[in-house]
């Protein structure tokens, strides 16, 4: 009987383990899945980003990243503009994809100085992501910004710029 209840022992730890093992094995591609897929916003994004979608390689993704830099996303839909993204693949694609919506609360007569302002403040501009903050940080550490025209110089696109326009000063 002794002999008997150690297999038997034996057998539910197997069967545990087993249990446990299947169990923790789905939860990791889960959330392997759900990391390498989280949605992508378009105000802000890197190259390497957008190449995580799949059917999306490097030249769409730089196709994609220079569209956003030179024009400015004003909706998801713009994606189409995009050449080699037809209705077809923006159907399959668009789920990976949103369009933040900044929304920055100045108090009355309040203006951001981009050449004080700190990183946190930065991104919350509309149209300011983290890319484009460091970018504006890192010039300003080699001269003063002066104006909006002076922007572009920094890297901000068209699109950008309009959308701090009234919200900053110099």
């Amino acid at each position: 009987m002794n002999k008997r209840n150690i297999i038997i022992f034996v057998i539910i730890l197997f069967s545990i383990f087993i249990f446990f093992s299947f169990d923790f094995i789905k939860n990791s591609k889960e959330e392997n899945t759900k990391n390498k897929y989280d949605k992508i916003d378009l105000s802000n994004f890197t190259i390497e980003e957008i190449m995580k979608v799949p059917g999306i390689g490097i030249k769409k993704a730089t196709d994609i990243k220079n569209y956003a830099q030179n024009v400015g996303f004003t909706s998801i839909e713009d994606l189409m503009k995009i050449k080699g993204i037809g209705e077809k693949t923006y159907l399959k694609i668009k789920k990976y994809f949103y369009l933040s919506k900044s929304i920055y609360t100045l108090k009355k007569d309040e203006k951001i100085n981009l050449n004080t302002a700190k990183y946190e403040t930065l991104i919350k501009l509309p149209g300011i992501g983290p890319e484009s903050a460091k970018k504006i940080i890192n010039y300003r550490k080699i001269k003063k910004i002066e104006n909006l025209d002076e922007l572009k110089r920094v890297g901000l696109n068209i699109f950008q710029i309009n959308k701090i326009k009234g919200v900053v000063e110099f």
